[in-house]
């Protein structure tokens, strides 16, 4: 199926027609701000900012910041892409539809991650609906926090990934009022053609964009050759987005994203989101289908005492089998409020923040079996939690403590669990010589709600088996983390700067909510699977720049194990073994039009496998990447990415197969370009 053609036309035609729309002041800008910036002056004497990379903050939170300028120069189009040079982080599956993402080990499923403050991660089938439909272009920060914290959200089991999309005032230039950047790629893996259009302007202080964009994918090919069935896609986003900052210390954003996702894929079993299609089966049209609404108001005035935000959103999620016409649909609303003060008592410095986020979803769907078979059938489950969480200092010596509380009620069909828990949290840090810091952090998490995909949950009825009679606890987890990091500048040259950081962890899953049956029939079971779920292990983090040369490298080794110190099988929608990762990204702007970038990526033989499973193969990739501004076409830009360069044939450790149906592949040789031109 080629459908080039009309992809373009999807693109150009609307653009053309929104460009007239507008005001031909049109004019150019530059791409979006970053978490750290290196400021210059253009031949016209106007100040831009090139963006560099960041690995982490630089306040000992924990976080690790995905620098937009990567997603740019490897021209991300998924969350593999999204998060290739983060090693704590691993994207299995292969095919977009298959995708499943884990941190140190944990599933998706048991993060908080959300798009702007709307939550994402909700299964509809299999995993189907969970993260993967997020449009990198529009990304402006990605948050990967895997540590404890009472202010990161409900059900931040393993962590949270936050998600922030850009402005209209990160897109343009400080001196123009409008822009627009059209783009056009292709890549050879999966023969696919991908572009979008984004218009913007701003008024003083009020901004607004609109953006439009897709990809249509045919089945990709991988190492060395042959293709994985099912694997073509048609994605589709569009978005719209008001912005009004910095007016009197009041910020406020309202943005509306319509995303769709279609293809021939397996409904179920092999093929579907693990191993290959058995022979002779036969794949149904689907579609996924997401529409998100935020509201978001921040108010930050010259008092240390305030700094208000509050956040709601709507999020409504369906998947539809074409073919048959069955659909499952979720429907989140909820919102965060919260204030940081910000005080002194004697020498201790204090950032107090205090709040509340609420999370409410739906799940709906027909059930496929007996008497009420085609009725529909919905589950709620609601969270409320209010959190305190300090972060204070004295001297040398920084102090984070807090709790959150959680009352949370889920329905399971006939059945409802209610309860409430406290977790708390404590970390310690303390710089023993200049830039040397030792830290500690212990936190606990709770969920009331399950890791049930709400297709399953349609078919829970009054003879299904609620954990053998017993009553129902909260699905837990208990996180411990501990390291050293060093930051310093002028190490090797007195204009470089280096970080360093070496973490042990241990995150504890416990009474997990899970069903039993329900594939295509009754759920014959609803329980507190007794089973701890252990991941642990180490990372060692190291980033170094001079001038025009930034360079990270990251290692993680992460074991997951059960409580006596075996290790796991891959268990859906929980946790997944992989062996060592090691990432080593580099990039270099050899002048003001031209950045080249280089990223090595080595995984080991994963052979400390459970009983009965088989060992999985190491492998080791090589990327490069080039970007070029054109000085006699003003605002073009050309982008080469080539990854897989010696077209390995390999397997993300984390996705699921066997013996009988294989492991799917992920692609081979990618070879990608990317056209970019910006008024």
């Amino acid at each position: 199926m080629r459908k080039g053609f009309n992809f373009f036309c999807f693109l150009i035609i609307p653009s053309i027609f929104l460009i007239f729309s507008f005001s031909n002041g049109f004019c150019e800008s530059y791409s979006y701000s970053s978490e750290k910036t290196d400021i210059k002056e253009d031949d016209k004497g106007s100040t831009v900012f090139k963006q560099t990379m960041t690995v982490k903050d630089k306040q000992g939170t924990g976080v690790r910041i995905i620098p937009t300028d990567v997603l740019k120069r490897t021209q991300a189009l998924d969350m593999s892409d999204v998060f290739k040079t983060e090693p704590s982080v691993n994207v299995g599956g292969g095919a977009r539809n298959a995708q499943r993402i884990y941190l140190r080990g944990i599933e998706g499923s048991n993060l908080s991650i959300t798009v702007d403050g709307a939550k994402q991660n909700t299964n509809m089938h299999q995993h189907r609906g969970g993260i993967g439909n997020i449009e990198p272009y529009l990304l402006k920060k990605i948050d990967v926090h895997p540590g404890p914290g009472a202010d990161q959200g409900p059900g931040a089991l393993g962590g949270s990934i936050k998600f922030e999309t850009v402005d209209a005032q990160d897109l343009l230039d400080f001196d123009k009022s409008f822009g627009a950047t059209f783009r056009a790629g292709y890549a050879s893996a999966d023969e696919s053609w991908n572009g979008g259009s984004t218009l913007y302007g701003q008024a003083d202080n009020l901004g607004f964009f609109v953006h439009a964009s897709g990809t249509d994918t045919e089945d990709y090919r991988i190492g060395g050759g042959g293709e994985v069935p099912n694997s073509a896609a048609d994605d589709r986003d569009y978005m719209a987005k008001f912005s009004m900052l910095d007016i009197a210390g009041h910020n406020l954003r309202m943005s509306a994203e319509h995303n769709t996702s279609e293809g021939l894929y397996l409904w179920g079993r092999a093929g579907s989101d693990f191993g290959y299609a058995p022979e002779g089966s036969k794949p149904v049209s689907q579609e996924i289908k997401r529409d998100t609404y935020t509201f978001d108001y921040r108010f930050d005035p010259s008092t240390r005492l305030v700094n208000l935000k509050f956040n709601t959103y709507l999020a409504d999620n369906a998947l539809k089998n074409k073919d048959s016409g069955s659909e499952y649909k979720s429907r989140q609303t909820g919102g965060d409020l919260r204030n940081t003060f910000g005080f002194e008592t004697g020498i201790i410095f204090h950032n107090l923040t205090i709040g509340g986020d609420y999370l409410r979803e739906k799940g709906e769907g027909k059930r496929s079996f007996g008497v009420k078979n085609g009725q529909n059938i919905e589950n709620v489950s609601d969270n409320l939690g209010f959190f305190v969480q300090e972060r204070a200092g004295l001297g040398p010596l920084g102090i984070s403590m807090g709790v959150r509380y959680d009352d949370f009620e889920a329905e399971y069909g006939p059945n409802t669990f209610e309860g409430d828990e406290f977790s708390p949290n404590i970390g310690l840090d303390y710089e023993l010589l200049q830039g040397l810091t030792v830290f500690a952090n212990y936190g606990e998490a709770v969920r009331g709600s399950g890791i049930i995909p709400v297709g399953w949950m349609t078919n829970i009825d009054e003879i299904t088996n609620f954990n053998d009679g017993k009553a129902f606890k909260p699905e837990t987890s208990e996180q411990k983390e501990g390291g050293i990091r060093y930051s310093a500048n002028g190490l090797i040259s007195p204009n470089d700067h280096f970080d360093i950081e070496v973490s042990l962890f241990r995150t504890e899953l416990d009474n997990t909510i899970e069903r039993v049956g329900g594939g295509g029939g009754a759920v014959s079971k609803i329980w507190n699977n007794p089973e701890t779920v252990i991941s642990k292990g180490f990372e060692l983090r190291a980033e170094w720049g001079f001038g025009k040369y930034e360079t990270t490298m990251g290692y993680t080794r992460t074991d997951t194990e059960d409580e006596d110190g075996n290790p796991i099988s891959i268990i859906r929608r929980k946790a997944a073994p992989s062996g060592d990762r090691f990432v080593f990204d580099n990039r270099f702007q050899i002048t003001d039009s031209v950045i080249l970038g280089y990223t090595m990526t080595a995984v080991k033989r994963l052979d400390d496998v459970a009983e009965g499973d088989m060992e999985r193969a190491g492998y080791m990739l090589h990327d490069i990447q080039a970007q070029w501004e054109n000085a006699l076409i003003e605002g073009f830009s050309l982008s080469l990415a080539v990854n897989n360069i010696f077209d390995k044939k390999y397997c993300d450790q984390t996705s699921l197969g066997s013996d009988s149906t294989g492991i799917v592949h992920e692609p081979g040789r990618d070879v990608k370009i990317m056209a970019s031109y910006r008024f």
